[in-house]
């Protein structure tokens, strides 16, 4: 909170909903006290998880800076899944919805053919980026997924895939069935990756992020109550 990496008032997301508060792990690098501090809780909840983990894979971007930090304090290697594949395939699917709706013409089939191609490097089968994950893996390993915090799950979902995309490239068979984050915004993120069958490991809830700060009278009884409210526990 004292850096900004959380703050509190009225935050409009990217799926349109009005949440109470706002987090920014992007920060962190910026604060290397912090991030060191942050490194070694996660380090902590590794080893308290029990699991064997081979190598840590961080996303981009918040999630680049977090693994890097908690590999060196668990002295666990680490790899990046590149951002390009999913940019590529949410181009696709939007530029399908504006055609479907009638807001894109496909004279002479156009559209069709820039979709067909961004949809190819999306999956990598025509020229341009050579792989989809950076850094070295091992046939049999166990990769552990981890990132700043956890929504609804869809970018740690799609992280194991690009995984085990590269691990097909490669040759190789690794094992993806756990995700570390930071803090989980308690939205359903924990469950739809249980359903997916991977295991989420949190650091700290929002939920007791919001109690603590209450506690030590860092924020209002009228924030506290909005997120709890938020969350659907009050």
């Amino acid at each position: 909170m004292e850096i900004g990496a959380i703050k509190f008032g009225s935050f409009k997301l990217k799926s349109g909903r009005e949440s109470p508060y706002y987090i920014d792990l992007r920060m962190l690098p910026s604060n290397i006290d912090v991030l060191r501090r942050v490194g070694e809780e996660f380090a902590n909840l590794i080893k308290e998880s029990g699991l064997r983990i081979d190598r840590i894979c961080g996303i981009p971007l918040a999630g680049v800076s977090l693994a890097t930090s908690a590999g060196m304090s668990a002295n666990i290697p680490v790899i990046y899944t590149r951002k390009e594949p999913i940019v590529y395939k949410e181009l696709a699917k939007s530029l399908e919805k504006l055609r479907s709706e009638g807001k894109m013409s496909d004279e002479n089939g156009s559209l069709s053919k820039v979709i067909e191609y961004i949809n190819e490097l999306s999956g990598f089968k025509t020229y341009g980026i050579a792989r989809y994950v950076d850094g070295e893996m091992k046939d049999g390993e166990r990769i552990a997924i981890l990132d700043d915090l956890i929504t609804t799950a869809g970018s740690k979902i799609e992280t194991r895939e690009l995984i085990m995309l590269e691990a097909k490239r490669r040759n190789i068979q690794v094992t993806v069935d756990s995700a570390y984050v930071f803090v989980d915004r308690e939205e359903g993120g924990r469950e739809n990756l249980e359903k997916n069958g991977i295991k989420l490991y949190s650091v700290a809830k929002i939920s007791e992020i919001a109690e603590v700060l209450h506690n030590m009278e860092k924020i209002s009884e009228e924030q506290y109550g909005k997120i709890l409210s938020y969350l659907g526990k009050s």
